[in-house]
């Protein structure tokens, strides 16, 4: 979610990209950021040392069911986290990474969950859809995680009572729309038969 740009909160994956980036220094990332689309027309996607952060730009959707019959859409926008290094172990790059990801979500990604962990080049190749030659040989550890971006947006179900004008008059379905009730019995509502 994290701050708004000029009001609007990032929930492009471009936005939260840039955000990130501007907010590095507080991220402690030693290494580069690269949106993915940029990166793939590079030679080599990974590094000879430090830490990759790639934003992907594919939005995945996560509906969140309300109560009242909304529907509560936020986006989810996935990232990459790589570290490289000729002396580290593994766990102290998968260490790293998670220390990074600490910093992601006090830069206001509350909802940031990690889809995978990996110490395989092969793995973290097929993740971002490139041969295992242009990830660089030093990789040592790698998560691929998605974080929740932006304000949600609202949807109604077409069957519920949140599609009913709202004008403090009264309403009632009738074959499927709604009309004016006059409160008084009627001989057929929806399909049904009232008795007085």
């Amino acid at each position: 979610m994290a701050d708004p740009i000029y009001g609007i909160h990032q929930s492009q994956p471009f936005d939260v990209f840039s955000y990130m980036k501007a907010n590095g220094r507080r991220l402690n990332l030693v290494g580069r950021f690269s949106y993915l689309p940029n990166l793939l027309v590079k030679p080599q996607v990974g590094l000879q040392n430090g830490m990759d952060l790639i934003i992907s730009d594919e939005i995945a959707y996560y509906d969140e069911p309300m109560m009242d019959g909304q529907m509560r859409r936020y986006a989810k926008i996935r990232g990459f986290l790589a570290d490289y290094s000729s002396v580290k172990s593994a766990s102290t790059s998968l260490s790293d990474i998670q220390l990074v990801e600490d910093e992601i979500i006090r830069l206001g990604y509350r909802d940031l969950t990690i889809l995978a962990s990996t110490e395989d080049p092969q793995v973290f190749a097929t993740a971002l859809n490139v041969g295992v030659e242009r990830i660089g040989l030093t990789m040592k550890a790698a998560e691929i995680f998605e974080i929740r971006a932006g304000v949600p947006t609202y949807t109604n179900d077409p069957s519920s009572v949140m599609d009913a004008p709202y004008d403090g008059e009264g309403y009632a379905r009738v074959n499927g729309a709604w009309v004016l009730s006059d409160h008084m019995v009627h001989p057929d509502i929806d399909g049904g038969t009232a008795y007085v």
